[in-house]
């Protein structure tokens, strides 16, 4: 776990518990009188922007009950929240163990071909010294996504991460309403999502000349989350820290569930 700057050399173990528990020691006056001079250049302006009465917290005695309270529900509620924002997709994609085109993009040409019987759906895999550069997707292209991995009625998140910011592709009532791999490779946008239905928005299109993230969790437990449900309202899913605290704390619960990350330049095809 990232070190916080702001806690400068306290020694802490990568779990919220054992930062809950520093931090408090050092903010609810568990410790010396003298320790409290110092909080005012640790979280003061943070808290307070969250609407804590720091002043209050510093005014108690020490041993006073209700300080441990206030401060782990800012810990969990906001601090945490703004470190998954900046981390989660990083602690996700560490723990990604990816086979080489496991995700593809195929052009209106090359579906052609496939349709024709003239190429296969999913292409072998690169040499590797060619899998050691960054695939590429043609900028301004219509595009099918094609996702082969050997996952048998496993559920599937896949989400996309750009300068535009982070969504949640599958499922999505935008492009995969059904999760559910039944049997790979699948094809992307399914039958019957809003991009298949609305022929000036169909498939894929990439407009801008910059890094395109895909990271694809597969569980063998699906979840029953509320925000995994597909949703006319929510066509494309945010990724934002609430989502992914959530979906942290179920997957702790089981441990049948990998994590695939692909990266792709978009360019000008000359």
């Amino acid at each position: 776990m990232p070190k916080d700057p702001l806690l400068g050399s306290v020694n802490y173990v990568s779990s919220i518990g054992t930062t809950v528990q520093n931090v408090v020691n050092a903010i609810v006056g568990r410790l010396k009188t003298e320790h409290k001079k110092a909080i005012s250049g640790l979280y003061e302006a943070e808290m307070r922007a969250d609407g804590v009465d720091v002043d209050n917290l510093l005014n108690r005695e020490p041993g006073e009950r209700g300080s441990w309270e206030v401060v782990y529900h800012w810990l969990w509620n906001h601090k945490y929240l703004r470190w998954l924002d900046e981390n989660g997709w990083q602690i996700l994609q560490k723990k990604a163990k990816s086979p080489p085109n496991w995700l593809q993009f195929l052009t209106k040409e090359e579906m052609a071909s496939v349709q024709r019987g003239t190429r296969s759906f999913v292409l072998p895999p690169p040499p590797p010294a060619v899998q050691k550069s960054t695939p590429i997707i043609p900028v301004e292209k219509s595009l099918w996504m094609v996702i082969d991995l050997e996952f048998d009625n496993s559920q599937l998140l896949l989400l996309n991460r750009s300068q535009d910011g982070e969504f949640l592709l599958c499922p999505s009532s935008a492009y995969a309403p059904n999760p559910i791999v039944e049997k790979p490779p699948i094809l992307l946008p399914q039958k019957d999502s809003w991009a298949d239905r609305d022929e000036s928005k169909t498939n894929f299109k990439f407009e801008k000349l910059v890094k395109e993230e895909f990271l694809a969790i597969a569980l063998e437990k699906p979840l029953n989350l509320p925000w995994l449900i597909p949703r006319e309202e929510e066509a494309l899913p945010e990724w934002n820290a609430e989502r992914l605290k959530e979906l942290f704390e179920h997957l702790e619960r089981q441990g049948n569930w990998q994590v695939f990350y692909q990266c792709f330049e978009v360019v000008e095809k000359p």
